[in-house]
């Protein structure tokens, strides 16, 4: 096996361990070494579906009855960024697509930052959810807008950790199918695509065993941390493919 693509898988292992141990993590660590290899036109489509695989395994079903109203809201919201995002997205160049993404992380980095004096309320938090569901389909990187968002709404980190898989099972999936009717070749030309499946069920495995054990200071820092760095590799690639 080649060592780029060896290394890809390691890198998407790690991100499942991430994004179902601590909420986000699973593109921002597997996205840019796969956009290098495969380019973003494939990588954006392969991201989607492995990470909709990652959300289907970290999902604690009990939790779409304890907080249908949360999830539906933030769902509905990352539909409509989703829609617009494919509408806007032949329109815009990729060093401004990766460019805005991480100018959204960015901000949503800095809002954690910010003392808040209340809760942002249930139209604050569908328009975050809809600046995730642009990420979603522009880089697929919507995780830490939409974790944002629910901190935002006063959630504990634990929290936040249970509640944004159902949220990004649905909008990874229907981004992916979007994504697949509006050009299949990109995905289906990826290299090694089974390997990268294996690869994502086992690190979600291990992830859902480290997860409940993480303290809850822990996962802030770590989803604050990786999205710094997330906002970082996108802004690199732009400026690299600029």
């Amino acid at each position: 096996m080649p060592l780029d693509i060896t290394l890809l898988l390691i890198a998407i292992l790690l991100g499942a361990v991430l994004q179902v141990g601590v909420g986000v993590g699973f593109s921002i660590v597997a996205g840019p070494p796969m956009m290098v290899l495969l380019g973003t036109a494939t990588a954006v489509p392969v991201l989607l579906m492995l990470n909709t695989l990652v959300s289907a395994i970290a999902c604690e079903w009990v939790i779409w009855r304890i907080e249908r109203k949360t999830i539906t809201t933030a769902v509905v919201g990352c539909l409509i960024g989703v829609v617009i995002g494919l509408l806007v997205y032949p329109y815009l160049s990729e060093q401004i697509v990766l460019a805005l993404t991480a100018t959204l992380l960015l901000v949503g980095v800095l809002t954690t930052l910010m003392p808040l004096r209340s809760a942002i309320g249930t139209k604050g938090f569908a328009a975050i959810s809809g600046l995730s569901g642009l990420a979603t389909v522009w880089a697929a990187t919507p995780g830490p807008l939409m974790v944002f968002g629910l901190i935002a709404i006063g959630r504990s980190a634990r929290d936040v950790r249970r509640l944004v898989q159902p949220i990004a099972l649905i909008a990874y999936g229907v981004a992916f199918l979007l994504h697949g009717m509006s050009d299949w070749a990109a995905f289906a030309q990826a290299p090694s695509l089974w390997a990268f499946v294996a690869a994502t069920l086992v690190g979600s495995l291990i992830g859902r065993l480290v997860g409940p054990m993480l303290p809850q200071h822990l996962i802030t820092h770590a989803i604050r941390l990786i999205s710094v760095l997330a906002c970082y590799a996108l802004y690199r690639r732009a400026y690299l493919v600029g």
